[in-house]
């Protein structure tokens, strides 16, 4: 059903109000802001007006965006807009909320700059863009306590941020880019949306959950636990549990998608701030690109191609452009794929800040840079900044019950953290601005726990014997856990990688992590959120094994360069024990401590010029 609108209530005084400029102490905006959004509001007016004389046919958000760039004076047609917009249906579900906000949803242009503000999270919340969203999702239903689905949730969420990304790429006909990543992205959004039905239901069986009194909806107890059930089996979720499990789990999920997308949307680049103009998500870099000497045959746009078994691939080969002409793409530089990664995606709803916007620079990968410790070692150790370990494992299953055929799991996990790796550290270290994770088949963020005297504080773990030998007693074998962990003990770590990079085992409960579940689906006795969870520990084979290095761009640069100058000094320490070495073998090979006839002529001078008897040699 349409809104009928009139000039009177619509367009009002929005004229008038331009002149008016609103204090950003206000709404956070400042007043060549406030002033483009009040002429943009009255544009709209006009627009929707002509669409109901049928002048204009135009939905709500295409017409926003033409009437934003109009006022700019920028050269845009809306044709790039309008194909994403057809591209990624969900995102037309913005039209109605956004009409009554624009139109007859407040009366005033104080409260239209406020809600908008709100939305693009100025006053550090986004309480607005989260019913900007649930009203999306519920429009139809148009009502505030109605549940949705989960999976629509996030999968509305995923398109606008996929919109969001093609806006600051290329052609539009890179939306005909040929990459498998569909899959990939119901994947991510299944594995998200498990991760709120999971939270939703605990949420209703225990009435509390961290903190927040869940709205059910319901009067009485019998109608509470009927609403909640129906909305269980239809995998929905309420507009409350929605807002929590957000807060709790990926806090930036709206900031990275709606409130980017609506800045986008409202804003030309001329009225945008610097940090509104950066690139919304991360692309795939190369750490060859900073540490090669090749780097400068690099132009501008390109990056060296990497592969990855849990983002995809970062560029766009010939193929994916429609031409012919692919020869070998492992070897040459290439233009930066437009398709949004979704667990970058997921990462960026986790924390923007830790992994949004800037480039991830890929430091190891078991199967480009081998899969041995001591690789893994030389490609992380010395970088000082933060790092994301990530890893596909899978567990097979040969007791099934059904037929004694044999399942294969597969999991992605992985931990962050913002300390630097140490070299066979016999205890643990770091600090506890780290985290652990499963991104698939359910999305699970583990924090870190607060230290409490000798309890907790376990955090990062890197230990490994490999290189060294016991002299006095070489069958002696270390109790310590050899290899890479967080969490646990030093013989058994919460999470951990065996020094063969072979398998990794995952337990469920430690002093240093929240409780939770990673690497197999848990069992009804075995649940995430359950205070029953077992202390048992599973182990998965490790198919892939990758490490980023993340955060802003100056932390990058310095992380590198710390590890230029970690290396140059283990080099220039090797250099100088095997000068040393040396010297001291060839002396003790000159005083006979090492039997040699090298020096054998030395003691068979006999009267010669340029020698000695044997005996003489303190009388000359």
């Amino acid at each position: 059903m349409g809104t009928t609108y009139s000039s009177e209530t619509a367009c009002g005084n929005a004229n008038d109000d331009a002149a008016d400029a609103h204090s950003s102490s206000n709404t956070g905006f400042s007043k060549v802001e406030s002033q483009h959004l009040t002429q943009l509001r009255t544009s709209v007016c006009q627009q929707q007006q002509q669409k109901q004389q049928g002048k204009n046919n135009d939905n709500f958000l295409l017409s926003i965006w033409k009437c934003s760039r109009d006022l700019a004076a920028e050269a845009e047609d809306g044709k790039k807009f309008a194909t994403l917009l057809d591209e990624f249906p969900s995102i037309k579900k913005m039209n109605s909320p956004l009409e009554r906000i624009f139109m007859n949803h407040y009366g005033d242009e104080q409260r239209f700059l406020e809600t908008i503000s709100n939305i693009l999270g100025l006053h550090g919340h986004s309480r607005d863009a989260v019913d900007l969203v649930c009203n999306a999702l519920c429009n139809k239903n148009n009502g505030e306590g109605e549940a949705f689905l989960a999976e629509d949730a996030i999968e509305f969420c995923f398109e606008i941020a996929a919109v969001l990304h093609f806006l600051v790429q290329g052609d539009v006909a890179d939306l005909m880019e040929q990459r498998s990543i569909s899959k990939e992205s119901n994947m991510m959004i299944q594995s998200m949306a498990n991760s709120l039905l999971r939270y939703a239901k605990n949420s209703r069986e225990d009435q509390y959950y961290g903190g927040y009194a869940p709205e059910l909806g319901a009067a009485s107890g019998s109608a509470t636990a009927s609403n909640n059930n129906t909305a269980k089996e239809e995998g929905q979720v309420t507009k409350r549990e929605f807002l929590e499990w957000q807060r709790k789990v990926v806090p930036d999920l709206i900031y990275c998608s709606v409130t980017k997308f609506c800045h986008a949307v409202f804003f030309p680049t001329r009225f945008s701030s610097q940090h509104h103009q950066q690139q919304p998500f991360p692309f795939l870099r190369s750490a060859k690109e900073i540490t090669s000497q090749t780097t400068t045959k690099l132009k501008e746009g390109e990056m060296m191609p990497i592969s990855s078994a849990v983002f995809g691939k970062n560029f766009r080969n010939s193929s994916d452009n429609g031409s012919s002409n692919n020869k070998d793409n492992s070897s040459t530089t290439t233009q930066p794929a437009t398709l949004l990664s979704p667990p970058i995606f997921a990462f960026a709803s986790i924390s923007t800040p830790k992994f949004g916007c800037n480039n991830w620079y890929r430091i190891f990968a078991g199967a480009e840079n081998g899969w041995t410790w001591h690789q893994l070692e030389h490609s992380i150790l010395g970088y000082e900044g933060p790092t994301l370990l990530v890893m596909q494992a899978h567990h097979t299953n040969n007791n099934n019950s059904n037929n004694n055929k044999s399942t294969t799991t597969t999991v992605t996990l992985g931990a962050y953290t913002a300390s630097k790796w140490e070299k066979n550290k016999r205890d643990f270290f770091g600090t506890s601005d780290c985290f652990l994770f499963q991104l698939h088949p359910t999305l699970r963020v583990l924090k870190p726990l607060p230290k409490m005297g000798t309890r907790g504080g376990h955090y990062m773990y890197f230990h490994s014997n490999t290189n060294k030998v016991n002299a006095t007693n070489p069958t002696r074998k270390d109790e310590l856990a050899e290899g890479l962990g967080f969490g646990g003990t030093v013989r058994n770590p919460r999470l951990f990688i065996d020094s063969h990079l072979e398998e990794v085992t995952v337990s469920h409960q430690d002093t240093s992590f929240e409780e939770g579940y990673l690497g197999l689906p848990p069992s009804e006795t075995n649940d995430p959120f359950s205070s029953q969870t077992s202390y048992s520990s599973s182990k998965l084979h490790i198919d892939a094994l990758e490490i980023y290095a993340v955060g802003d761009a100056g932390t990058i640069t310095n992380g590198f360069r710390a590890q230029y100058q970690h290396r140059d000094i283990a080099d220039a320490t090797l250099r100088n024990a095997r000068t040393v070495d040396k010297a001291a073998f060839l002396g003790d090979m000159r005083n006979g401590v090492i039997e040699t006839k090298a020096f054998a002529h030395r003691g068979q001078v006999d009267g010669r010029a340029h020698g000695c008897l044997k005996g003489e040699e303190g009388r000359l």
